[in-house]
C-alpha cells in the first residue's frame, strides 16, 4: 500500500510538473479558420459581404478564435429588384438538404412578422399582405406548401403585438393565404423589439404549433419600413431571437444610415443570404413577380424521400 502512495505520488508530482513547465496537461490547440471568401455581389442597402469559417477550435488554452467570421463594407451601390429576387428564390423560397446522398426538401416553421405602423399606411399595408399571400404560396413542395409539411405562424406589431395565427392554425395554403390577406391594419409605433421578444417567448413554442424536431427548422420572415422607436432593444431582441430562429427580413423604403445598420442587424447570417431591401412599397408587386419567374429555374427537392 505504500508502496502504491508513492508511485501515485509520483504520478502527481511529474502532472503538476508538467502544467508548471508547460501550462497545461494536454497539448494545447489553437483555433484555425478558413481564409476569407470572395466578397460577395452587393445585396440589401448596398452592402457586400465576405465570411470565414471556424476549422478547428480552440483547446487547452490554445489562441482563441477570431470573434468575426464576417465582414461587411458599404459600395453605394444598392441592389437591384432583379438579383433581390434572384436571392430570394434561392436562398429563402427554396431550401434543401443531402439525406443519404440525395437532395430533399426542407421543412420550416415560418414565422411572418409584419409592421402595421402608421408609416405603413393603409393602402401599402392591403398591397403588402396580398403580395405576401402570393410569395408564401411559391414555398415548396408546389402546389400546396403548407399541406403536411410547412407550417406558418403571422403576428402584425405596430404599438402592441397581434397575433393573427398560430403555427397549427391553417392546414393547408390556401387558408394560410386567407389569413394573411385578413389581416387587419393597426397604425400606431413602431415597436419592433415587443415584436421579436413576443415571437421568441410565446410564438416559439409547443403550445403555438412549433415542432421541436430536429428535421424542422425555425424561421422568421419581417416585413418593415422603418427602424424601431419604442418597446426597447430591437438589434438586442433580434440577437435573442436569432439563437430560436433563423431570421430574414424584406426592409421597404429608403432610411438613415442608422436606420440602414439597424435593420441589417436585424438578420442572421450570412447578411447576403437573409437581407431583402425595396426602394418603395410599389416595387412589391414586381418584386414578387420576379420570384415568381426566378423559381422557375430553381426547382423544389421531393419531400417524401
Amino acid at each position: 500500500m505504500v508502496h502504491l502512495d508513492r508511485v501515485l505520488l509520483c504520478v502527481l508530482v511529474t502532472a503538476l510538473w508538467a502544467v508548471g513547465a508547460h501550462g497545461f496537461l494536454f497539448q494545447r490547440t489553437d483555433c484555425q479558420v478558413s481564409s476569407w471568401s470572395p466578397w460577395s455581389e452587393p445585396f440589401g442597402f448596398g452592402q457586400m459581404s465576405r465570411e470565414r469559417t471556424i476549422l478547428r477550435h480552440t483547446a487547452n488554452g490554445g489562441t482563441p478564435c477570431p470573434p468575426e467570421l464576417e465582414e461587411i463594407k458599404i459600395t453605394g451601390r444598392r441592389a437591384s429588384i432583379q438579383s433581390t429576387a434572384k436571392s430570394i428564390a434561392s436562398n429563402f423560397m427554396v431550401q434543401n438538404n443531402l439525406k443519404g446522398g440525395m437532395s430533399v426538401g426542407q421543412l420550416r416553421d415560418l414565422l411572418v412578422i409584419v409592421d402595421g405602423s402608421g408609416s405603413i399606411g393603409s393602402t401599402n399595408f392591403q398591397d403588402t399582405r396580398n403580395q405576401l399571400a402570393r410569395l408564401l404560396g411559391m414555398l415548396c413542395p408546389t402546389p400546396d406548401p403548407f399541406k403536411g409539411n410547412q407550417q406558418a405562424a403571422l403576428i402584425e406589431f405596430s404599438s402592441t403585438v397581434r397575433e393573427i395565427f398560430d403555427f397549427n392554425d391553417k392546414a393547408n395554403t390556401l387558408a394560410v393565404q386567407q389569413g394573411v390577406k385578413g389581416m387587419p391594419y393597426s397604425g400606431g409605433s413602431t415597436c419592433t423589439a415587443t415584436a421579436f421578444n413576443y415571437a421568441r417567448n410565446t410564438m416559439f413554442t409547443a403550445a403555438k404549433g412549433m415542432r421541436s424536431r430536429p428535421d424542422v427548422k425555425q424561421e422568421v420572415l419581417i416585413v418593415t419600413d422603418g427602424k424601431s422607436n419604442c418597446g426597447g432593444d430591437a438589434v438586442q431582441a433580434a440577437k435573442l431571437l436569432d439563437k430560436t430562429a433563423n431570421v430574414y427580413g424584406l426592409m421597404i423604403g429608403r432610411h438613415s444610415t442608422a436606420g440602414m445598420q439597424e435593420l441589417s442587424d436585424y438578420v442572421s447570417s450570412p447578411k447576403n443570404q437573409h437581407l431583402f431591401t425595396l426602394e418603395n412599397a410599389r416595387e412589391l408587386r414586381q418584386l414578387v413577380d420576379l420570384v415568381e419567374q426566378q423559381l422557375k429555374s430553381v426547382p423544389c427537392a421531393p419531400f417524401d424521400l
